[in-house]
């Protein structure tokens, strides 16, 4: 048992109206649930299939699907504060619906193809079914990127691909790949077969979960994170239809990434936040309620107190900022070398802050607050894994440096990628 309360259903339904003010509301009530329920996934080491049944219910499955389709047609920057709400109920869940958001976001983004271009019909009609998959049929879209010793270096990967006369044949293993078995598809990154070059065409793959010659271990027990289902699947000369090729073109990934590479690096940003919130606001309600010992003052009125939380302020609006003005330069000049370079400095900084004023929280809080009675040793677990998720914080300094030197990094050559 913890302090946080008992588990609830909740009455949310998906709204007629989808204005930004009725989803960051939403996030909020959606939040305050998810806290309830936080601590029992993470003991379990479960998936958090009433969250997901809540996001399906309030329509949040399609949070980047344009206005047009269905959906609320999110910008990045409301799209990370959501994040950041959610993952201050729990961090597992938010991280899992940024990758459903990582195919249906970057999707959005891409203009309706025009009716000259040859491929219209089929880039068309893709678009059309994701939207529809995630509006209407509330279907979960799960990034299958990371491979065994590679990461989700794009350039390195070893899953492959060959055609064939009505689609593709796919073969290899995904290492960490969130919402593995409860994903209804997953979207594979991989080389077509034979190709020697290290900046080969790398396409995504749709994949049905239940498609023949895919399967999962399901083996992730780990320190953070332990409610995202973060499993590997394997391949194996598992048929996928061409209509289910990303965008109806090949060799889209790595290029793309290269060029604009948010949704890969930008999303994680807005969870971690997220965590770095839910500590902070912990930490002010645990010390106004802490006495200084041998008297009733709170520890709020301690000068000593006043000053440490003080110095924690500023990192945590010094992470949100970064966050909120990368988000902001992804919505208004996306792709630029100012916003790619922001995305990674918003990611390497509450990667790395994160675990600091979760670590600083515990030991100003003292030995109690380590407990499972409270969240704060799981904010703590949780955060430790933002410099483990791409863009991982060596490669984001890598990044900022060869762009401080002027390096071209739409170039696939001079990326980490």
């Amino acid at each position: 048992m913890t302090n946080e309360t008992q588990n609830k259903v909740t009455t949310l339904s998906e709204p007629k109206e989808k204005t930004r003010e009725q989803l960051m509301s939403l996030c909020h009530q959606l939040a305050e649930v998810f806290k309830t329920r936080a601590s029992k996934y993470d003991d379990e080491g479960s998936f958090p299939v009433e969250n997901f049944a809540d996001l399906k219910a309030t329509g949040l499955l399609g949070m980047m699907v344009p206005k047009e389709y269905g959906g609320w047609g999110c910008n990045f920057l409301t799209y990370s504060k959501a994040l950041e709400i959610l993952a201050t109920g729990d961090a597992s869940t938010s991280l899992a619906f940024n990758m459903h958001n990582i195919t249906v976001g970057s999707l959005a983004e891409i203009p309706e193809a025009p009716a000259d271009d040859r491929r219209s019909g089929a880039i068309n009609n893709f678009r059309e079914w994701i939207f529809e998959q995630a509006v209407k049929e509330k279907k979960l879209f799960a990034s299958a990127a990371s491979e065994p010793g590679i990461g989700a270096h794009f350039s390195k990967l070893k899953s492959s691909y060959r055609r064939t006369e009505n689609g593709f044949i796919l073969n290899g293993t995904k290492s960490f790949v969130s919402m593995a078995g409860y994903a209804d598809y997953y979207v594979v990154a991989a080389k077509a077969e034979h190709s020697k070059s290290a900046t080969a065409a790398v396409s995504f793959l749709i994949v049905d979960r239940n498609a023949p010659g895919s399967s999962m271990d399901n083996i992730w027990n780990v320190m953070g994170m332990r409610s995202t289902s973060t499993n590997p699947v394997h391949f194996e000369e598992c048929f996928i239809p061409q209509e289910r090729l990303y965008m109806a073109s090949e060799g889209m990934a790595l290029y793309k990434i290269a060029r604009e590479p948010h949704w890969l690096a930008g999303g994680y940003s807005g969870v971690y936040l997220g965590i770095m919130t839910a500590t902070f606001d912990f930490l002010v309600e645990f010390l106004k309620k802490k006495k200084t010992p041998g008297t009733d003052i709170s520890l709020s009125q301690d000068p000593l107190v006043q000053h440490q939380l003080g110095k924690l302020y500023t990192e945590l609006t010094s992470a949100r900022l970064a966050v909120y003005h990368a988000a902001h330069l992804v919505d208004t000049a996306r792709g630029s070398d100012e916003a790619n370079a922001a995305i990674h400095h918003a990611k390497y900084l509450v990667s790395e802050s994160g675990p600091k004023l979760a670590s600083d929280a515990i030991r100003m809080c003292g030995a109690s607050s380590i407990s499972k009675f409270f969240p704060l040793e799981r904010y703590y677990r949780d955060s430790r894994c933002g410099a483990l998720q791409p863009a991982y914080s060596d490669d984001c300094l890598l990044y900022l440096g060869k762009t401080a030197f002027g390096a071209n990094l739409k170039n696939p050559i001079e990326t980490y990628w």
